[in-house]
Parts: C-alpha cells; sequence; structure tokens
C-alpha cells in the first residue's frame, strides 16, 4: 500500500519537461521548403563535327592512291626466276592477281630495297621507318572506312609514337640520310631539337623546365577554351556545339616564310641598323641539336 500511495502522491505532483522533450505549450509547427530542380533539357548538345568537302576529297584521294597495285611479283620472286616458265605462272604470280596482304607486303619489299645497306639488311633505322610508315598508311585506309575500330586507333597511337622515336633516332645519327628518307616515304622533315649532353653542368634546371610546360599547358588550355568550336542552331531548331573544329584545307602560304615589316627598337640609336636593312645579320635556328633539356636522374 505503501509503494502505491508514493506512486499516487508522485504523479499529482506537477513535473517539469523532461531533458529531450518538449512541453505542449513550446510546440510550434515550421514550412519545410524543399529545393527542387527543375531538369528542362541542356543548351546544346555536343555531336563530332562533319566531314567537309574539301576533307572528303582528300580522303578518296588518298584511298584512291593506295588502291593502285604495284608492278611486280608476289613475295621476293623477280622476273628473271620465271624467265622460263609457262607465261600464264607468271600472270598468276603478278601483284594483279594477288591479296590485298601480298600487295602490303610488296609495298613493304619495294621502300626496303630502297633503303636496305645490304641485301638481308631488315634492322637498320630506315627499314624500320619504311615498315612503320607503311603500317601507318594501312592503318589509315582502314579507319577511313571504319572510324569505330577502337584498337586499330590504339594500334595508330603506338605506330605513331615508334615512328618519332626513329626519325628522332636518325635525325641524330645521320640527318643528310635522314633528309634522304624523309624524301622517300614523303614525310615532313622534322627538326628535332635533341640535347648532345647529360652533364649536369650543361643540363637545365629541371624545376625551372618543369614551371615553364605547366605555363605552356595552362596557356594552352587557355586557348582550346576561348577557340572552342561554338554552339550553332541547325535547320532543325536543335543547338548543337561540334567537339572539334570542322577540318578545313591549310592556307597556302603554310610552312613558308613571310616577310615581316622593320620595327623601330626602342633602345639608341631609336633605328633600323644598315646592317640588318642590307640582310646582313644572324638567323639562329631554334631546333638546332645540341644543348637542351635534358631528364636528368638524381643519380648517375
Amino acid at each position: 500500500m505503501r509503494t502505491l500511495g508514493c506512486l499516487i502522491k508522485r504523479l499529482s505532483q506537477p513535473q517539469g519537461p523532461r531533458v529531450g522533450h518538449c512541453t505542449a505549450e513550446a510546440q510550434c509547427r515550421y514550412v519545410s521548403h524543399v529545393k527542387t530542380f527543375r531538369i528542362k533539357g541542356y543548351p546544346f548538345e555536343k555531336v563530332r563535327a562533319p566531314k567537309t568537302e574539301w576533307y572528303k576529297r582528300a580522303e578518296a584521294a588518298f584511298l584512291a592512291e593506295r588502291a593502285r597495285v604495284p608492278q611486280g611479283l608476289v613475295g621476293r620472286w623477280q622476273p628473271e626466276d620465271l624467265s622460263g616458265l609457262d607465261p600464264r605462272i607468271t600472270q598468276a604470280l603478278s601483284l594483279k592477281c594477288a591479296s590485298g596482304r601480298e600487295v602490303r607486303r610488296a609495298r613493304t619489299l619495294i621502300l626496303m630495297k630502297h633503303l636496305q645497306k645490304e641485301p638481308f639488311d631488315t634492322g637498320s633505322a630506315p627499314v624500320q621507318l619504311a615498315c612503320v610508315s607503311e603500317k601507318i598508311l594501312n592503318l589509315r585506309a582502314h579507319l577511313i572506312r571504319h572510324p569505330r575500330d577502337n584498337c586499330r586507333k590504339r594500334a595508330m597511337a603506338i605506330l605513331l609514337s615508334r615512328r618519332h622515336k626513329l626519325m628522332k633516332r636518325l635525325y641524330n645519327e645521320d640527318f643528310g640520310l635522314y633528309q634522304h628518307v624523309c624524301k622517300i616515304l614523303k614525310l615532313k622533315c622534322v627538326l628535332f631539337s635533341v640535347p648532345d649532353s647529360r652533364n649536369r653542368a650543361k643540363a637545365v634546371n629541371t624545376i625551372g623546365v618543369d614551371g615553364d610546360i605547366c605555363k605552356f599547358l595552362i596557356r594552352q588550355k587557355l586557348w582550346w577554351g576561348r577557340f572552342r568550336p561554338r554552339p550553332i542552331a541547325l535547320p532543325s531548331g536543335k543547338k548543337v556545339a561540334y567537339t572539334r573544329h570542322p577540318m578545313e584545307p591549310p592556307p597556302p602560304d603554310l610552312n613558308k616564310p613571310k616577310t615581316h615589316k622593320d620595327e623601330l627598337t626602342p633602345a639608341w640609336p631609336y633605328g633600323v641598323s644598315p646592317q640588318r636593312i642590307a640582310g646582313n645579320y644572324v638567323i639562329y635556328n631554334p631546333t638546332a641539336p645540341g644543348a637542351g633539356y635534358c631528364p636528368v636522374p638524381i643519380l648517375f
């Protein structure tokens, strides 16, 4: 009975608010404003740039050139080897009746024959450069017909990197031979800047070079953003933006020397020197082989 009385007495006494709870007088109702995102569509859609008429003609001319079958026999056969046989055998072994793989192999052998130092030379730099260039041309013709073959795109990137290394090596070893090979293979004679020493005293400070590279990349990114393809409206009213600019023909003065007017120097004697007007001044080649950036390791 004592326990029941204590309970009744405790319930009859006024109780204050408990921790973690609020009284009825302190309760209030708030209105919650939920943030909603209304998707009304993108302002424009990024699409691949269409091929221009000039680019289509250039691709057609390239494919027509690759479709020409060279004169000769399949493999390493020579006309003297088949002179005593039936003409029908010679006709069957000619490249006109050969498969595509045999024709590509014959083109490679013809280039190797022009650049070999000895009859069975297959590992010199000019021969390797010819083989890699022929593979690149074959892949280019394949990618024009099948532009979504991503495996061949990766193979193309690997071959381009390999050809770049071979050209740089041949340029550093024999510049005359490098010019001859570029003329035969119809490549642009690129002038590389190759460092000639790994001496720490002659090497450029790596920290400064890294800073210059960072500045160049930042400027390149700003340039790409400033001159990016702008959104355009199609005849249907849809807005699109090309991922890249459409390919246009290069200007006629590309890679050709341009005339520059004489500029007045801001230093004394505030004019153009007579030697420069007469043309007696030195033009330095910035791509000449010499001391340049070389990633020097920490420990030699």
